[in-house]
């Protein structure tokens, strides 16, 4: 076997956190146009590999420019059948990985978002706490993995950011 200096650690992240042009019109209000800084710069740092996941939102009906659609909108049948076929590609990508002996050490997602949010939903009646219709998907699928899911909330990005830090240590003392 050859040695080579390739990382062995992923996180997969969603579409919009490397492209924030995915976003619904009106969504990217924080100080990061294009991606959002502070994690793909951790990531990068730290030499893990980005795996960029399907925006579920910008590929239904291949519709990038589009208003913000709250929960009740997307929880439909399609929408729902659309998001299970993603996360079955991306739960393979998942497998894939973890079966070259390499390891998913995240999956991240964005609060607030009907597909992507991985603790709080925004909904007409406020927030709720739960999963994105994709997310719960993919949750559904790799749950026997025990790989952490950490939500991004763009207004108090520091927490979301300490949770990845925290794991990145910790594979840190486990790689030594």
């Amino acid at each position: 076997m050859i040695k080579d200096n390739r990382s062995k650690f992923f996180v997969f992240v969603p579409f919009c956190l490397l492209s924030q042009a995915y976003q619904a019109q009106g969504i990217v209000k924080y100080e990061w146009k294009s991606s959002i800084k502070p994690f793909v710069q951790l990531l990068l740092d730290n030499d893990i590999n980005i795996i960029q996941m399907p925006c579920a939102e910008a590929r239904f009906n291949n519709n990038l420019i589009r208003d913000p659609m709250g929960l009740s909108k997307y929880d439909t049948k399609d929408f729902n059948e659309h998001c299970e076929k993603l996360a079955t590609t991306v739960s393979m990508e998942i497998e894939n990985i973890l079966s070259s002996n390499y390891k998913v050490i995240a999956i991240l997602g964005i609060e607030q978002s009907p597909s992507c949010c991985v603790n709080y939903i925004y909904t007409n009646h406020g927030n709720e706490k739960r999963k994105g219709l994709f997310i719960e998907k993919l949750y559904e699928k790799v749950k026997d993995y025990n790989i952490p899911i950490v939500g991004i909330n763009r207004r108090y990005i520091n927490k979301s950011l300490n949770q990845l830090k925290n794991i990145i240590e910790n594979i840190a003392e486990i790689d030594k």
